[in-house]
Protein backbone atom coordinates (compact mmCIF):
# COMPACT_ATOMS: atom_id res chain seq x y z
CA UNK A 1 0.00 0.00 0.00
CA UNK A 2 2.43 2.35 1.02
CA UNK A 3 4.64 1.56 -2.50
CA UNK A 4 1.33 2.56 -3.98
CA UNK A 5 0.59 5.91 -2.46
CA UNK A 6 4.39 7.07 -3.52
CA UNK A 7 3.92 10.17 -5.72
CA UNK A 8 5.80 8.35 -8.56
CA UNK A 9 3.37 5.55 -8.86
CA UNK A 10 0.17 7.52 -8.72
CA UNK A 11 0.46 9.23 -11.71
CA UNK A 12 -0.06 7.38 -14.75
CA UNK A 13 2.54 9.11 -16.76
CA UNK A 14 5.04 8.68 -13.89
CA UNK A 15 4.38 4.90 -13.84
CA UNK A 16 4.79 4.76 -17.72
CA UNK A 17 8.29 6.57 -17.61
CA UNK A 18 9.23 4.42 -14.95
CA UNK A 19 7.89 0.96 -16.80
CA UNK A 20 9.77 2.18 -19.93
CA UNK A 21 13.07 2.71 -18.06
CA UNK A 22 12.36 -0.76 -16.32
CA UNK A 23 11.98 -2.99 -19.30
CA UNK A 24 14.92 -1.14 -21.42
CA UNK A 25 17.39 -1.65 -18.51
CA UNK A 26 16.03 -5.56 -18.50
CA UNK A 27 16.02 -6.19 -22.34
CA UNK A 28 19.69 -4.33 -22.61
CA UNK A 29 20.99 -6.43 -19.57
CA UNK A 30 19.32 -9.24 -21.26
CA UNK A 31 20.94 -8.66 -24.66
CA UNK A 32 24.37 -8.40 -22.92
CA UNK A 33 24.19 -11.52 -20.71
CA UNK A 34 22.93 -13.22 -23.77
CA UNK A 35 25.68 -12.55 -25.70
CA UNK A 36 28.36 -13.08 -22.76
CA UNK A 37 27.04 -16.76 -22.72
CA UNK A 38 27.81 -16.85 -26.44
CA UNK A 39 31.31 -15.29 -26.34
CA UNK A 40 29.63 -11.44 -28.24
CA UNK A 41 31.16 -9.02 -26.20
CA UNK A 42 31.15 -5.51 -28.38
CA UNK A 43 27.97 -5.04 -29.57
CA UNK A 44 25.38 -5.17 -27.41
CA UNK A 45 26.90 -3.34 -24.64
CA UNK A 46 25.93 -0.69 -26.52
CA UNK A 47 22.10 -0.68 -25.85
CA UNK A 48 22.98 0.56 -22.32
CA UNK A 49 22.94 3.59 -23.19
CA UNK A 50 19.69 3.91 -24.13
CA UNK A 51 18.27 3.17 -20.09
CA UNK A 52 20.67 5.25 -18.82
CA UNK A 53 20.25 8.44 -21.11
CA UNK A 54 16.22 8.14 -20.52
CA UNK A 55 16.48 8.04 -16.96
CA UNK A 56 19.04 11.13 -16.60
CA UNK A 57 16.35 13.02 -19.01
CA UNK A 58 13.67 12.10 -17.20
CA UNK A 59 14.75 11.87 -13.69
CA UNK A 60 18.05 14.18 -13.71
CA UNK A 61 18.26 13.50 -9.71
CA UNK A 62 18.08 9.90 -9.65
CA UNK A 63 20.10 9.36 -12.52
CA UNK A 64 23.56 8.99 -11.59
CA UNK A 65 22.05 6.43 -9.20
CA UNK A 66 20.56 4.60 -11.99
CA UNK A 67 23.74 4.83 -14.24
CA UNK A 68 25.41 3.22 -11.30
CA UNK A 69 22.72 0.41 -10.54
CA UNK A 70 23.11 -0.47 -14.30
CA UNK A 71 26.72 -0.10 -14.38
CA UNK A 72 27.03 -2.49 -11.29
CA UNK A 73 25.01 -5.32 -12.93
CA UNK A 74 26.76 -4.98 -16.37
CA UNK A 75 30.04 -5.29 -14.40
CA UNK A 76 29.30 -8.47 -12.08
CA UNK A 77 27.67 -10.36 -15.24
CA UNK A 78 30.49 -9.42 -17.10
CA UNK A 79 33.20 -10.70 -14.69
CA UNK A 80 30.98 -13.71 -13.37
CA UNK A 81 30.65 -14.62 -17.22
CA UNK A 82 33.74 -14.01 -19.87
CA UNK A 83 36.99 -15.09 -18.56
CA UNK A 84 39.17 -12.84 -17.28
CA UNK A 85 42.52 -11.43 -18.20
CA UNK A 86 43.91 -8.18 -17.10
CA UNK A 87 42.85 -6.18 -20.37
CA UNK A 88 39.25 -7.61 -20.48
CA UNK A 89 38.76 -6.65 -16.44
CA UNK A 90 39.92 -3.39 -17.56
CA UNK A 91 38.17 -3.07 -20.10
CA UNK A 92 34.49 -3.85 -17.78
CA UNK A 93 35.37 -1.73 -15.28
CA UNK A 94 36.21 1.29 -17.71
CA UNK A 95 32.93 0.51 -19.49
CA UNK A 96 30.83 0.59 -16.65
CA UNK A 97 32.75 3.66 -15.36
CA UNK A 98 31.73 5.47 -18.83
CA UNK A 99 28.14 4.36 -18.35
CA UNK A 100 28.10 5.88 -14.84
CA UNK A 101 29.74 9.64 -16.42
CA UNK A 102 27.15 9.34 -18.95
CA UNK A 103 24.62 8.81 -16.48
CA UNK A 104 26.23 12.11 -14.53
CA UNK A 105 26.46 14.03 -17.50
CA UNK A 106 22.84 13.50 -18.96
CA UNK A 107 21.55 14.97 -15.32
CA UNK A 108 23.43 17.60 -15.06
CA UNK A 109 22.35 18.83 -18.53
CA UNK A 110 18.40 17.97 -17.90
CA UNK A 111 18.97 19.75 -14.45
CA UNK A 112 20.24 22.69 -16.04
CA UNK A 113 17.87 22.57 -19.09
CA UNK A 114 14.71 22.40 -16.14
CA UNK A 115 16.59 25.25 -14.34
CA UNK A 116 16.03 27.26 -17.68
CA UNK A 117 12.33 25.88 -18.26
CA UNK A 118 11.43 26.91 -14.86
CA UNK A 119 12.69 30.46 -14.93
CA UNK A 120 10.37 30.89 -18.38
CA UNK A 121 7.66 29.15 -16.74
CA UNK A 122 7.72 31.37 -13.28
CA UNK A 123 8.29 34.58 -15.81
CA UNK A 124 5.33 33.52 -17.62
CA UNK A 125 3.68 32.27 -14.38
CA UNK A 126 3.65 35.79 -12.23
CA UNK A 127 3.24 38.24 -15.07
CA UNK A 128 0.15 40.69 -13.99
CA UNK A 129 -1.15 40.27 -17.49
CA UNK A 130 -3.18 37.21 -18.76
CA UNK A 131 -0.38 34.59 -20.48
CA UNK A 132 -0.34 31.60 -22.28
CA UNK A 133 2.44 30.37 -24.67
CA UNK A 134 1.85 27.14 -27.10
CA UNK A 135 4.91 24.96 -29.47
CA UNK A 136 5.51 24.64 -32.73
CA UNK A 137 2.73 22.16 -33.23
CA UNK A 138 -0.07 24.61 -31.25
CA UNK A 139 0.07 22.68 -27.82
CA UNK A 140 -0.04 24.78 -25.27
CA UNK A 141 3.07 24.47 -22.90
CA UNK A 142 2.01 27.17 -20.41
CA UNK A 143 -0.81 28.77 -19.03
CA UNK A 144 -0.53 31.47 -16.36
CA UNK A 145 -2.42 32.37 -12.71
CA UNK A 146 -3.60 35.73 -14.95
CA UNK A 147 -5.03 33.85 -17.65
CA UNK A 148 -6.66 31.31 -15.24
CA UNK A 149 -8.88 33.91 -13.45
CA UNK A 150 -10.03 35.86 -16.77
CA UNK A 151 -10.88 32.55 -18.46
CA UNK A 152 -11.88 30.45 -15.48
CA UNK A 153 -10.04 27.76 -16.54
CA UNK A 154 -7.34 26.23 -14.45
CA UNK A 155 -3.94 25.77 -16.63
CA UNK A 156 -4.01 21.36 -15.73
CA UNK A 157 -7.36 21.45 -18.21
CA UNK A 158 -5.23 23.63 -20.38
CA UNK A 159 -1.45 22.25 -20.64
CA UNK A 160 -1.31 19.93 -23.90
CA UNK A 161 -4.28 20.26 -25.02
CA UNK A 162 -4.34 21.79 -28.97
CA UNK A 163 -6.71 22.14 -32.10
CA UNK A 164 -7.18 26.13 -31.54
CA UNK A 165 -8.72 25.04 -27.31
CA UNK A 166 -6.99 28.10 -26.54
CA UNK A 167 -9.74 30.31 -28.44
CA UNK A 168 -12.72 28.33 -26.80
CA UNK A 169 -12.47 30.63 -23.62
CA UNK A 170 -12.26 34.29 -25.59
CA UNK A 171 -14.39 32.95 -29.01
CA UNK A 172 -16.60 30.26 -28.04
CA UNK A 173 -15.31 28.33 -30.90
CA UNK A 174 -12.12 26.34 -31.99
CA UNK A 175 -10.06 28.67 -34.77
CA UNK A 176 -6.74 30.12 -35.11
CA UNK A 177 -5.84 33.64 -33.92
CA UNK A 178 -3.54 36.16 -33.27
CA UNK A 179 -0.75 33.87 -31.77
CA UNK A 180 -1.04 31.66 -34.85
CA UNK A 181 -0.50 34.49 -37.26
CA UNK A 182 2.54 35.65 -34.91
CA UNK A 183 3.74 31.68 -35.87
CA UNK A 184 2.22 31.58 -38.95
CA UNK A 185 1.86 34.81 -40.69
CA UNK A 186 -0.18 33.55 -43.45
CA UNK A 187 -3.17 31.93 -40.83
CA UNK A 188 -6.22 33.08 -41.28
CA UNK A 189 -6.50 34.70 -37.99
CA UNK A 190 -5.84 38.34 -39.27
CA UNK A 191 -9.07 38.67 -40.75
CA UNK A 192 -10.15 38.24 -37.22
CA UNK A 193 -8.44 41.71 -36.24
CA UNK A 194 -9.36 44.77 -37.93
CA UNK A 195 -6.15 46.45 -37.09
CA UNK A 196 -3.20 44.61 -36.43
CA UNK A 197 0.19 46.63 -35.37
CA UNK A 198 3.85 45.01 -36.09
CA UNK A 199 6.76 45.80 -34.57
CA UNK A 200 9.23 43.27 -35.43
CA UNK A 201 7.99 39.89 -34.97
CA UNK A 202 5.74 41.32 -32.02
CA UNK A 203 1.89 41.98 -33.50
CA UNK A 204 -0.48 43.91 -31.32
CA UNK A 205 -4.12 44.19 -31.59
CA UNK A 206 -7.28 45.51 -30.36
CA UNK A 207 -10.26 42.55 -30.42
CA UNK A 208 -13.62 41.68 -29.22
CA UNK A 209 -14.05 38.95 -27.12
CA UNK A 210 -17.82 37.22 -27.54
CA UNK A 211 -17.35 34.30 -24.68
CA UNK A 212 -15.74 36.44 -21.88
CA UNK A 213 -17.15 37.50 -18.76
CA UNK A 214 -20.48 35.09 -19.05
CA UNK A 215 -21.17 35.79 -22.86
CA UNK A 216 -21.15 39.66 -22.57
CA UNK A 217 -18.04 40.31 -23.92
CA UNK A 218 -14.99 42.12 -23.50
CA UNK A 219 -12.42 44.27 -25.24
CA UNK A 220 -9.05 43.35 -25.20
CA UNK A 221 -5.49 44.57 -26.21
CA UNK A 222 -3.51 41.62 -27.19
CA UNK A 223 0.48 40.60 -28.33
CA UNK A 224 1.88 38.04 -29.55
CA UNK A 225 5.12 36.73 -30.31
CA UNK A 226 7.65 34.02 -31.54
CA UNK A 227 9.70 31.71 -29.64
CA UNK A 228 12.80 30.63 -31.23
CA UNK A 229 15.54 28.33 -29.96
CA UNK A 230 19.04 28.99 -30.22
CA UNK A 231 19.58 27.91 -33.78
CA UNK A 232 16.70 30.51 -34.54
CA UNK A 233 14.54 28.21 -35.50
CA UNK A 234 10.49 28.62 -34.25
CA UNK A 235 9.67 26.18 -31.44
CA UNK A 236 6.41 28.15 -30.36
CA UNK A 237 4.73 31.38 -29.65
CA UNK A 238 3.24 33.78 -26.72
CA UNK A 239 0.60 35.72 -26.32
CA UNK A 240 -0.37 38.25 -23.66
CA UNK A 241 -3.99 39.64 -23.24
CA UNK A 242 -5.12 42.83 -21.35
CA UNK A 243 -8.87 43.48 -20.28
CA UNK A 244 -9.22 47.05 -21.60
CA UNK A 245 -12.61 47.25 -21.50
CA UNK A 246 -13.13 49.71 -18.83
CA UNK A 247 -11.05 51.75 -20.78
CA UNK A 248 -12.46 51.74 -23.92
CA UNK A 249 -15.92 52.38 -22.05
CA UNK A 250 -14.57 55.48 -20.40
CA UNK A 251 -13.08 56.48 -23.59
CA UNK A 252 -16.52 56.37 -25.46
CA UNK A 253 -18.02 57.86 -22.86
CA UNK A 254 -15.76 61.02 -22.89
CA UNK A 255 -16.11 60.84 -26.76
CA UNK A 256 -19.82 60.88 -26.22
CA UNK A 257 -19.58 63.89 -23.56
CA UNK A 258 -16.93 65.74 -25.86
CA UNK A 259 -19.39 65.63 -28.78
CA UNK A 260 -22.12 66.52 -26.51
CA UNK A 261 -20.08 70.07 -25.44
CA UNK A 262 -19.04 70.60 -28.76
CA UNK A 263 -22.83 70.88 -29.86
CA UNK A 264 -23.54 72.77 -26.58
CA UNK A 265 -20.28 75.55 -27.27
CA UNK A 266 -21.32 75.25 -31.11
CA UNK A 267 -25.22 76.33 -30.37
CA UNK A 268 -24.31 79.15 -27.99
CA UNK A 269 -21.37 80.32 -30.21
CA UNK A 270 -23.75 80.28 -33.05
CA UNK A 271 -26.54 82.50 -30.75
CA UNK A 272 -23.52 84.85 -30.26
CA UNK A 273 -22.63 85.81 -33.70
CA UNK A 274 -26.05 86.00 -34.13
CA UNK A 275 -26.25 88.91 -31.67
CA UNK A 276 -23.15 90.43 -32.71
CA UNK A 277 -24.26 90.80 -36.42
CA UNK A 278 -27.14 92.42 -34.71
CA UNK A 279 -25.17 94.85 -32.28
CA UNK A 280 -23.15 95.80 -35.92
CA UNK A 281 -26.62 96.60 -37.29
CA UNK A 282 -27.41 99.03 -34.95
CA UNK A 283 -23.57 100.57 -34.66
CA UNK A 284 -23.85 100.89 -38.44
CA UNK A 285 -26.96 102.52 -38.12
CA UNK A 286 -26.61 105.00 -35.30
CA UNK A 287 -22.72 105.98 -36.97
CA UNK A 288 -25.27 107.26 -40.09
CA UNK A 289 -27.88 108.58 -37.98
CA UNK A 290 -25.59 110.50 -35.56
CA UNK A 291 -22.70 113.22 -36.14
CA UNK A 292 -21.86 113.67 -32.55
CA UNK A 293 -18.69 113.40 -32.01
CA UNK A 294 -18.76 112.28 -28.22
CA UNK A 295 -21.56 109.99 -29.61
CA UNK A 296 -19.35 108.72 -32.58
CA UNK A 297 -16.80 108.27 -29.94
CA UNK A 298 -18.87 106.11 -27.72
CA UNK A 299 -19.90 104.05 -30.57
CA UNK A 300 -16.96 103.28 -31.71
CA UNK A 301 -15.70 101.91 -28.31
CA UNK A 302 -19.00 99.46 -28.02
CA UNK A 303 -17.61 98.24 -31.91
CA UNK A 304 -14.14 97.51 -30.34
CA UNK A 305 -15.86 95.58 -27.44
CA UNK A 306 -17.66 93.94 -29.89
CA UNK A 307 -14.64 93.27 -32.63
CA UNK A 308 -12.76 91.61 -29.22
CA UNK A 309 -15.80 89.43 -28.32
CA UNK A 310 -16.34 88.40 -32.54
CA UNK A 311 -12.12 87.68 -31.93
CA UNK A 312 -12.89 85.20 -28.66
CA UNK A 313 -15.39 83.61 -30.28
CA UNK A 314 -13.06 82.60 -33.51
CA UNK A 315 -10.44 81.39 -30.66
CA UNK A 316 -12.99 79.23 -28.93
CA UNK A 317 -14.10 77.31 -31.96
CA UNK A 318 -10.76 76.46 -32.97
CA UNK A 319 -9.97 75.82 -29.34
CA UNK A 320 -12.62 73.40 -28.95
CA UNK A 321 -10.76 70.72 -31.15
CA UNK A 322 -7.45 70.44 -29.63
CA UNK A 323 -6.37 67.30 -28.07
CA UNK A 324 -9.08 65.71 -29.42
CA UNK A 325 -6.94 63.37 -31.46
CA UNK A 326 -3.82 61.40 -30.18
CA UNK A 327 -0.30 63.57 -31.49
CA UNK A 328 1.52 62.10 -34.53
CA UNK A 329 5.17 63.53 -36.07
CA UNK A 330 4.43 66.02 -38.38
CA UNK A 331 7.19 67.24 -40.71
CA UNK A 332 7.46 71.12 -40.15
CA UNK A 333 9.17 72.01 -43.51
CA UNK A 334 5.94 70.62 -44.99
CA UNK A 335 3.14 72.03 -42.56
CA UNK A 336 4.60 75.34 -43.02
CA UNK A 337 4.46 75.25 -46.95
CA UNK A 338 0.77 73.97 -46.31
CA UNK A 339 -0.13 76.52 -44.32
CA UNK A 340 1.41 79.71 -46.26
CA UNK A 341 -0.45 78.24 -49.78
CA UNK A 342 -3.47 78.23 -47.83
CA UNK A 343 -3.75 81.50 -46.41
CA UNK A 344 -3.62 85.30 -47.78
CA UNK A 345 0.08 86.27 -48.02
CA UNK A 346 -0.87 89.82 -48.02
CA UNK A 347 2.62 90.78 -48.92
CA UNK A 348 4.60 88.59 -46.97
CA UNK A 349 7.45 86.28 -48.00
CA UNK A 350 8.18 82.68 -45.86
CA UNK A 351 11.41 80.77 -45.89
CA UNK A 352 11.48 77.72 -43.86
CA UNK A 353 14.93 76.16 -43.45
CA UNK A 354 13.72 72.67 -41.80
CA UNK A 355 13.94 69.80 -44.09
CA UNK A 356 13.96 66.55 -42.60
CA UNK A 357 12.66 68.31 -39.03
CA UNK A 358 10.10 66.26 -37.79
CA UNK A 359 8.17 67.61 -34.35
CA UNK A 360 5.59 65.41 -32.21
CA UNK A 361 3.05 67.74 -31.98
CA UNK A 362 -1.03 67.72 -31.87
CA UNK A 363 -2.24 67.30 -35.47
CA UNK A 364 -3.84 70.84 -35.47
CA UNK A 365 -0.03 72.30 -35.09
CA UNK A 366 -0.60 73.94 -39.00
CA UNK A 367 -3.57 76.09 -36.51
CA UNK A 368 -0.34 77.42 -34.59
CA UNK A 369 1.75 78.15 -37.51
CA UNK A 370 -0.86 79.70 -39.26
CA UNK A 371 -1.31 82.47 -36.21
CA UNK A 372 2.34 82.73 -36.00
CA UNK A 373 2.23 84.01 -39.94
CA UNK A 374 -1.03 85.84 -39.67
CA UNK A 375 0.78 87.92 -36.25
CA UNK A 376 4.08 88.97 -38.93
CA UNK A 377 1.01 89.85 -41.44
CA UNK A 378 -0.59 91.66 -39.03
CA UNK A 379 2.34 93.55 -38.04
CA UNK A 380 3.74 94.90 -41.10
CA UNK A 381 6.46 92.31 -41.66
CA UNK A 382 7.57 91.32 -45.53
CA UNK A 383 9.80 88.58 -44.74
CA UNK A 384 9.20 85.47 -42.05
CA UNK A 385 11.86 83.23 -41.99
CA UNK A 386 11.78 79.73 -40.09
CA UNK A 387 15.00 78.42 -38.71
CA UNK A 388 15.96 75.42 -36.29
CA UNK A 389 19.25 74.97 -34.19
CA UNK A 390 19.68 71.51 -31.74
CA UNK A 391 21.49 72.43 -28.45
CA UNK A 392 21.08 70.69 -24.91
CA UNK A 393 20.17 68.02 -26.19
CA UNK A 394 16.92 69.70 -27.22
CA UNK A 395 15.97 71.72 -30.46
CA UNK A 396 14.95 75.71 -30.97
CA UNK A 397 12.34 76.28 -34.10
CA UNK A 398 12.25 79.86 -34.50
CA UNK A 399 10.27 82.11 -36.31
CA UNK A 400 11.85 85.68 -36.75
CA UNK A 401 10.31 88.31 -38.70
CA UNK A 402 11.33 91.97 -40.02
CA UNK A 403 8.69 93.77 -38.46
CA UNK A 404 8.47 95.84 -35.87
CA UNK A 405 8.79 94.33 -33.21
CA UNK A 406 7.35 93.92 -29.43
CA UNK A 407 7.50 96.39 -27.07
CA UNK A 408 9.38 94.86 -24.01
CA UNK A 409 5.85 95.79 -22.33
CA UNK A 410 3.71 93.81 -24.22
CA UNK A 411 5.75 90.43 -24.02
CA UNK A 412 4.33 89.02 -20.63
CA UNK A 413 0.70 89.11 -21.97
CA UNK A 414 1.29 88.25 -25.40
CA UNK A 415 0.16 84.90 -25.35
CA UNK A 416 -2.35 85.53 -22.38
CA UNK A 417 -5.88 84.53 -22.94
CA UNK A 418 -7.04 88.16 -23.20
CA UNK A 419 -4.63 89.61 -25.62
CA UNK A 420 -7.07 91.62 -28.09
CA UNK A 421 -4.15 91.82 -31.03
CA UNK A 422 -6.53 91.10 -33.92
CA UNK A 423 -6.56 87.61 -35.36
CA UNK A 424 -3.27 86.55 -33.96
CA UNK A 425 -4.38 83.66 -31.66
CA UNK A 426 -1.13 83.60 -30.04
CA UNK A 427 -2.61 81.97 -26.61
CA UNK A 428 -4.33 79.40 -29.54
CA UNK A 429 -0.60 78.34 -30.55
CA UNK A 430 0.64 78.49 -27.48
CA UNK A 431 -1.90 75.60 -26.12
CA UNK A 432 -1.18 73.69 -29.07
CA UNK A 433 2.43 73.50 -28.85
CA UNK A 434 2.15 72.79 -24.88
CA UNK A 435 0.15 69.54 -25.36
CA UNK A 436 3.29 67.46 -26.39
CA UNK A 437 5.24 69.50 -23.87
CA UNK A 438 6.49 72.25 -26.08
CA UNK A 439 7.01 75.78 -24.97
CA UNK A 440 6.99 79.32 -27.17
CA UNK A 441 8.53 82.52 -25.64
CA UNK A 442 9.38 85.81 -27.65
CA UNK A 443 12.79 87.31 -27.56
CA UNK A 444 12.83 90.02 -30.20
CA UNK A 445 14.09 93.42 -29.90
CA UNK A 446 11.55 96.29 -30.73
CA UNK A 447 12.31 98.32 -34.00
CA UNK A 448 13.93 94.78 -35.69
CA UNK A 449 10.92 92.42 -35.43
CA UNK A 450 9.56 89.46 -33.84
CA UNK A 451 11.26 86.72 -32.77
CA UNK A 452 9.10 83.83 -31.39
CA UNK A 453 11.15 80.79 -29.90
CA UNK A 454 10.02 77.55 -29.92
CA UNK A 455 11.66 75.05 -27.56
CA UNK A 456 10.47 71.22 -28.52
CA UNK A 457 12.04 68.76 -25.93
CA UNK A 458 14.36 66.09 -26.62
CA UNK A 459 12.48 62.85 -27.38
CA UNK A 460 10.24 65.53 -29.48
CA UNK A 461 11.70 65.88 -32.43
CA UNK A 462 14.03 63.42 -35.12
CA UNK A 463 15.32 64.29 -38.26
CA UNK A 464 14.42 61.96 -40.99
Amino acid sequence: MAAHNHPLLSDPIERRRIIIIGVAAILALSANITGFLHGITTVFPHLIYFPIIIAGYWYPRRGPFVAFLIALIYCISAILLIPQDLFTTTSIIARATVYVIIGVIISLLAIRMRQSEQKLYDLIEFLPDATFAVDKNGIVIAWNRAIEEMTGIPKMKMIGKGDYAYAVPFYGERCPILIDCAMHPDADAESRYQDIRRDGNMMEALVVAPALKEGKSAYLKIAATQLYDSGREIVGAVESIRDVTEEVRTRSALQNSNRQLAALSGIIRHGLSERLEELYRHLTIGSIRFDDPAMLTFLEEIEKAADGIRRQIAISRDFREIGSRPPIWMPVQETIAGVFSRIDRGGITVRAWTERLEIYADPHLPAAFTHLIENAQAAGATALIVTYHIKNGGLTLIFEDNGPGIPDDAKETLFSEGSERSGHGLFLAREILAITGITIHEEGREGIGARFVIVVPPEGYRIT
